[in-house]
């Protein structure tokens, strides 16, 4: 992988440190030149065609809060590079998560020595030194929208539940409390959420275990974290700036809407449904059990920023994947040619807000966008979608459909579609 290095400091003698982390790098020569080599089509930064450029100095003021010593005052003064070996190791790192940033919506979580100093199996849950700052962070992230994932080796019938512990059972969606391989359980859980592996961050202090993730999954993230540090007193600053790299690097996008802050509960939500569907005897019984409730309604102005969101996150239930800003969006709630409906939906097991919009060109006569969260796959309100588009506007629609590697749920649907469909919702 290849790098080069910006910033108005001596980059050339930071550059060793990378390239003994395994990465090639460039260094445009005398400070800041980068900008005018990135200008200049014969240049040895355009000729060296990095994969990154990456501004060492742009996180200062971060690291110094983080890192005791980040700067040495000698070497300013003598090489014109500020920072000590401390804070040299931790620029490293923080290109090890820069490189690695995309948005994510899932956070696996190992539990001994992450959540908890100590082994719940040899140490016992009273010996257990809970990892505060950490878990009320995770909480944080949960309460936004994150979706976390408990992955850990302990016997399932061990309880960590603690009043001294800010997390509990409820905030995880899934929990794989057994021994088996942790990358086998994440296919599992993701399965259960219905959402892609490659929407999952994986934390785990254990570097055997990252590296079987990494091998086995890897189109997850599997974070470049070493554990939490010798000095207990240490312990909130290294919580603090791990949950900074991991909300600035993966999880900035949530908590901008209402269906983010009530993403984590509706999945848990999900959970406890999925718990009773066992005593019924038909999946009809069970959808019918639930209560299904949906609100359709033609989109508003404020409804553009989940309608963007969906728009760029959702993969498998989406018909042409279409890529929609919120300037697009504004643009088609202006447009009298066209039409865009949208379903709210809620159970009994609580609110699942705003999972699914429909575009219809009217001149065409087509749906041109079709596009349904993961958290309402299954449950039929597709088939509702349809039938009161098709209702509202007098005809049963074409449908666009763009097959990719992940929509294969839309094709489905698609090939099975009927003009009259039965579905579970109610309107209300």
């Amino acid at each position: 992988m290849k790098v080069a290095l910006a910033g108005d400091v001596a980059l050339d003698l930071l550059a060793p440190y990378f390239r003994e982390a395994g990465f090639e790098v460039y260094v445009p020569a005398g400070f800041g030149t980068w900008r005018q080599e990135l200008l200049d089509s014969s240049s040895g930064l355009r000729r060296f065609a990095p994969d990154f450029i990456f501004d060492v100095t742009a996180h200062d003021k971060a690291l110094s809060e983080e890192v005791d010593g980040f700067f040495d005052e000698r070497m300013r003064r003598l090489a014109s590079m500020p920072y000590s070996l401390a804070g040299i190791k931790a620029i490293v790192d923080e290109f090890e998560f820069f490189r690695r940033a995309a948005p994510k919506k899932v956070l696996a979580v190992d539990a001994d020595n992450t959540l908890w100093r100590g082994i719940l199996s040899e140490d016992g849950r009273d010996a257990l030194s809970p990892c505060v700052e950490f878990q009320r962070g995770l909480k944080a992230l949960r309460d936004e929208g994150v979706i976390l994932v408990l992955l850990t080796k302990n016997d399932p019938s061990d309880s960590f539940i603690r009043g001294d512990m800010p997390l509990s059972d409820a905030d995880f969606a899934v929990r794989r409390i057994n021994w088996a391989p942790k990358a086998g359980n994440l296919i599992e859980a993701c399965r259960e959420l219905n959402v892609g592996l490659d929407s999952v961050v994986f934390v785990d202090d254990n570097p055997h275990e990252r590296a079987q993730m990494a091998a086995h999954l890897p189109e997850v993230v599997v974070v470049p974290w070493n554990g939490w540090g010798e000095d207990v007193s240490r312990l909130p600053c290294e919580a603090r700036a791990l949950l900074r790299r991991l909300r600035e690097y993966f999880f900035s996008d949530v908590g901008k809407t209402a269906e983010d802050r009530i993403r984590a509960s509706s999945y848990r939500a999900e959970a406890a449904a999925r718990e009773t569907r066992a005593s019924f005897s038909t999946v009809g019984d069970y959808l019918k059990s639930l209560d299904l409730r949906v609100s359709p309604r033609l989109a508003e102005d404020g409804d553009i920023p989940r309608l963007a969101q969906m728009a760029g996150k959702t993969n498998q239930f989406n018909a042409t994947t279409i890529r929609r800003s919120g300037e697009d969006f504004a643009r088609l709630l202006s447009d009298r040619s066209k039409r865009v409906f949208v379903f709210s939906t809620s159970d009994r097991f609580g609110e699942q807000g705003l999972v699914c919009y429909v575009v219809v060109d009217l001149e065409s006569r087509r749906i041109t966008d079709f596009v349904m969260s993961c958290r309402a796959m299954g449950r039929t309100l597709e088939h509702f979608a349809y039938g009161h588009v098709a209702r509202s506007i007098g005809y049963p629609p074409a449908i666009d459909f763009s097959p990719s590697a992940k929509n294969a749920p839309f094709g489905e649907f698609l090939a099975n579609l009927k003009p009259e469909m039965d579905s579970y919702y109610e309107a209300r």
